[in-house]
């Protein structure tokens, strides 16, 4: 663990060091400002609270910027290393792949949760015009549904990410594979579950969109079937990454 953590915090400072982190950071938390402010506009129209929820986790600023920005960070984590010839030195020392790999998945991740902080800010705001207008706020149990979203689509994304990353020696390769990945499946399952007549299509396609599963996270819905996919999907993933490092190190 003591190995681990110094690992963890070695990849942090790296990746805090880069001007990149927040170029990132402004990006999103200015998309994540204007969906906010779109969303009290819906509410000054007469919209629902519950849709206001739905607004502020998956708004269309948000759900289509992180297939775009979750790369941009994981592009760096294992390539880069392998770019600047590191990677062998590290690797010659007693850490070992699992270590090393976790190290970075964590590091991206922690990134990615900091990410959404302004949400977390945001609900404080809503809960305050809430209570001045005597509406009763959203229940925890809508808000603890919406961040388990955002936790799990995180986890897959970022594990996704890494495994670009561990593939290919090329940050821009990495971050464009990862793209592709991410934004393509989001079109293609979001096509299939509501652009369709066919149900056998819809169904497969609404079981499998990110879209859709943030759509019922965020109403308070949560499914222990997109659970399991979410984790099941990022462990293999991050498995995976592990296999292969340790393929190009023997």
């Amino acid at each position: 663990m003591r190995i681990f953590m110094c690992l963890l915090k070695r990849e942090l400072r790296a990746l805090f060091y880069t001007p990149l982190a927040y170029a990132v950071l402004f990006f999103f938390w200015l998309l994540s400002g204007l969906n906010f402010f779109w969303l009290l506009q819906q509410l000054a129209d007469g919209e629902r609270l519950i849709m206001a929820l739905q607004l502020l986790f998956n708004g269309p600023l948000l759900t289509f910027s992180l297939p775009v920005v979750v790369p941009l960070v994981t592009m760096r984590l294992i390539a880069e290393e392998r770019r600047l010839g590191t990677l062998e030195a590290v690797l010659t020392t007693p850490i070992s792949e699992t270590q090393f790999v976790l190290a970075k998945f964590v590091s991206a991740f922690v990134f990615y949760l900091i990410l959404w902080l302004p949400a977390v800010i945001y609900c404080g705001v809503l809960k305050g015009l809430c209570l001045e207008q005597g509406v009763v706020f959203l229940g925890a149990g809508s808000l603890i549904a919406a961040f388990t979203g955002v936790i799990l689509m995180g986890l897959f994304y970022n594990a996704v990410g890494l495994l670009m990353s561990t593939l290919t020696t090329n940050q821009v390769v990495a971050a464009i594979a990862g793209f592709a990945i991410l934004f393509g499946s989001l079109l293609v399952f979001m096509l299939m579950g509501y652009s369709t007549q066919y149900e056998a299509v819809r169904s497969v396609g609404q079981f499998f969109s990110t879209f859709a599963h943030m759509l019922d996270f965020s109403r308070g819905v949560i499914d222990s079937r997109v659970v399991l996919l979410y984790l099941g999907n990022s462990v293999w993933l991050i498995y995976t990454s592990i296999r292969i490092l340790e393929w190009k190190r023997s």
